[in-house]
């Protein structure tokens, strides 16, 4: 089977995070052996007019660079028209049996008004939390509505997401299925291979989040209950990430008189990142708003667990034994959980942690998962489309 996988977020040079779950999972399909092919064109490091074609991994990577007008308004019309073409083309040679998209803003639009013609069937998977943003405007209402309900099927990446799109009243059929994580990248150190969880003199806390001005990673929240915590325990919080709001940050950590607890990483070269979950004690995400939680399976793929608000995603990811839930935006409700998980932090068991993590997030698992569901798009498509 040949699936072409249309995104609209995807890593490049200047952004190795961004849609770093859609080439997580590209990876893990093409292992399993399925014939995949990515297209990204919207990648502002390809120049204009130009289509980038590599082979990353053994899987076909293209890339183009569509927004490229400097009026914003022409700029997204020219990109969605331009995207159109390269659709065309890709489809007519590499011969996908069907499309698998990513955001649904914009890239679900797109493949609307290109399956109108070319009858592949097409499902998104929707990783956006501030979906209901564009929702809430007529023109990109009226044209997410056509494409979501169109699609084969709709795969929101948590519960919490699903919940957001059953709540806009559209036709749409909706499974679950969430981000995969690389357990061979993401392993658990030696002392976790062996069950054990805890250090004695310290407790090292890990956070990993961007510090922009929306905040919206709550560290405004973490900084003041760590400083009560440190009160009573002997403590470490590192903090990797960077954003125009770091130096606020570290204001705030001098005025809670926790510079000397508390260390700045900065921006992480994502290669040594299993590195830094393996040093950790365990992780702690402090989100207002999360659609999912990546770096919540990356700890517990270290065997780390873990302190999570109850923003979104993190509800479907942590459950009894690899973590605990606390409210989100709440300074108190951080202070009691960071206080918990040092009180428990003995009773963890990395082996189960690790488990949990291969048995519903690894790349073989989701890989499975998805080729069912693509099998059965197919062996559906007869009935809904008419090839060429």
């Amino acid at each position: 089977m040949r699936v072409l996988i249309f995104t609209g977020w995807y890593p490049n040079g200047n952004n190795a995070v961004k849609g770093v779950f859609v080439r997580e999972q590209v990876r893990a399909l093409h292992k399993s052996g399925l014939e995949v092919a990515l297209l990204y064109p919207f990648d502002e490091e390809i120049p204009s007019g130009k289509l980038g074609k590599s082979w990353e991994e053994g899987i076909r990577v293209y890339r183009a660079h569509s927004m490229a007008l400097r009026n914003r308004y022409l700029a997204r019309l020219y990109s969605y028209f331009v995207s159109w073409r390269l659709l065309r083309k890709l489809s007519d040679e590499f011969q996908p049996d069907l499309l698998h998209v990513h955001v649904g803003y914009p890239a679900a639009m797109i493949a609307y008004f290109f399956t109108r013609k070319h009858k592949i069937p097409y499902l998104i998977t929707e990783h956006m939390s501030f979906l209901q943003d564009y929702v809430a405007k007529f023109r990109h209402r009226v044209l997410l509505r056509r494409a979501f309900e169109k699609a084969a099927l709709v795969l929101p990446v948590s519960a919490a997401l699903a919940e957001q799109i059953r709540g806009f009243g559209w036709k749409t059929t909706l499974q679950v299925v969430p981000n995969v994580v690389d357990t061979e990248r993401f392993s658990p150190g030696k002392a976790d291979r062996e069950g054990r969880v805890g250090v004695k003199d310290r407790v090292n806390i890990l956070f990993v989040g961007g510090l922009d001005e929306t905040q919206v990673k709550g560290l405004q929240f973490l900084l003041p209950a760590f400083a009560a915590l440190v009160k009573e325990t002997p403590a470490r919080l590192r903090v990797l990430g960077d954003g125009m709001y770091r130096p606020r940050y570290e204001k705030q950590a001098e005025e809670l008189d926790i510079s000397g607890y508390c260390t700045f990483q900065g921006w992480v070269n994502p290669a040594a990142m299993p590195d830094y979950y393996r040093d950790c004690d365990f992780l702690v995400l402090s989100s207002l708003k999360e659609t999912f939680g990546c770096v919540l399976l990356e700890a517990m793929a270290c065997g780390k667990p873990v302190l999570a608000t109850a923003c979104g995603g993190p509800q479907s990811i942590v459950k009894a034994g690899t973590g605990l839930l606390v409210a989100p935006g709440d300074v108190s409700a951080l202070e009691q959980g960071l206080k918990e998980m040092v009180r428990r932090l003995s009773q963890f068991d990395s082996k189960f942690i690790r488990a949990h993590v291969e048995r519903h997030y690894g790349s073989q698992a989701l890989a499975e998962k998805l080729s069912g569901i693509y099998q059965e798009i197919a062996n559906d498509s007869a009935k809904r489309y008419s090839y060429k």
